[in-house]
């Protein structure tokens, strides 16, 4: 690969990018891209999330003698006087990655859409979350001279497809709060009708009414647990989760499982098709029926469905028990990195540090004031673990 064969783009336009489709499609099937780098689920993100809020389509692309080879999906807000980068998604949790094929060339194509985002999506930040430790864009973030901010979750994936024996791998887990794999399920039956099901792709207005729900559940949960976020109550995510689940030619992206007790739904999951990795994205129950467990049998029919399908799992991100038991602590590390990009970014970021600085020194006595990571414009790599 010679750099004058290839040509990088800044997709701005919708209908250009639309016109991606059927070569995005043919990638991310030979580079067995994740959920969320699918055109179609792209897309959804678009119209459902980024587009209905203002924000603006900024997709670096790059063609090798005409021939798709990388896709990195990306938008653009205004907020007051500074333009944010970050990627097209819905905003609840995904990782950042490149769409690449894994050859020898995909670490240069990483890094050319790296300096085109930032040097030509006009950003004065860049919001990078969930950037899996060790990946190639991991690396060009933690040596970013301006990083912000960076923070550490856990991510957990089951490695299914390593598995040939569903039995076995119950008993190799062991036990899940005192409780082996089916034993919720069992007790739960005694109560009533228990009917466990994928809901019909075609019932749009049923899924609707599931995923109010399942919001509703997971909101309660939330203020229980004091894990917020903004799209627990954003009704661009709503539509966004009703569209991915719903399709008229009974292939969507995701799955919604349901647990039903006497014909009352009592707790719901929705999980990707895998590719060949699927994704568990949100779950929820109804706390009335909490002591008998409905969301941890929905997560093991999840776990079990993704068996039979020959998928691995991805749990996100996250240091619930349920993962690290699925997932047999197969654990890494995702980081969230904010960034500055420009001069006027470093203005802002630091105005916002010193305005910080001189109101905790009006609320502490002088010379007790601390300075805090995330208020400095920039945090030495020796603070982020070695490549």
């Amino acid at each position: 690969m010679r750099d004058t064969d290839l040509q990088y783009e800044i997709v701005s336009d919708e209908n250009q990018f639309r016109a991606l489709q059927d070569d995005w499609d043919a990638l991310w099937s030979r580079a067995n891209g994740r959920y969320y780098q699918a055109f179609s689920v792209c897309l959804l993100a678009w119209l459902h999330v980024a587009k209905p809020q203002g924000r603006r389509l900024r997709c670096v692309v790059c063609r090798e003698k005409g021939r798709l080879v990388m896709v990195w999906p990306l938008v653009t807000y205004r907020r007051a006087l500074w333009t944010y980068l970050l990627p097209l998604s819905p905003d609840a949790g995904d990782y950042t990655s490149v769409l690449v094929e894994s050859d020898q060339s995909a670490a240069a194509l990483i890094e050319g859409a790296w300096r085109s985002a930032c040097r030509h999506c006009g950003a004065d930040f860049v919001h990078l979350p969930y950037t899996r430790e060790g990946s190639e864009l991991y690396d060009l973030a933690r040596r970013h001279r301006r990083v912000v901010s960076a923070k550490r979750d856990d991510s957990w994936l089951a490695k299914l497809r390593d598995e040939n024996d569903w039995d076995a791998l119950c008993e190799k887990l062991g036990t899940l709060y005192s409780k082996k794999p089916g034993a919720l399920q069992r007790r739960l039956s005694k109560e009533g009708e228990l009917v466990i099901h994928m809901a019909d792709p075609a019932d749009t207005a049923g899924i609707a009414t599931m995923v109010d729900r399942m919001l509703q559940w997971k909101r309660g949960w939330s203020d229980r647990v004091h894990k917020h976020g903004d799209w627990l109550t954003s009704s661009y995510f709503q539509r966004f989760l009703v569209a991915l689940l719903s399709a008229a030619d009974g292939q969507p992206m995701a799955r919604l499982i349901i647990i039903s007790l006497d014909n009352v739904p009592i707790a719901g999951l929705i999980v990707t098709k895998g590719n060949p990795c699927a994704n568990a994205i949100i779950g929820g129950f109804d706390e009335k029926y909490g002591k008998f467990g409905p969301g941890s049998i929905a997560v093991e029919h999840c776990v079990k469905w993704a068996f039979e399908q020959r998928f691995d799992l991805d749990f996100g991100v996250g240091s619930e028990r349920f993962k690290s038991y699925w997932s047999n602590q197969n654990v890494s590390s995702a980081w969230t990195f904010h960034m500055v990009n420009t001069n006027w970014g470093l203005v802002r970021a630091c105005a916002g540090r010193l305005v910080r600085t001189l109101g905790r020194g009006m609320a502490r006595p002088r010379g007790l004031v601390p300075v805090e990571k995330n208020d400095v414009p920039h945090i030495p790599n020796s603070d982020l673990p070695s490549a």
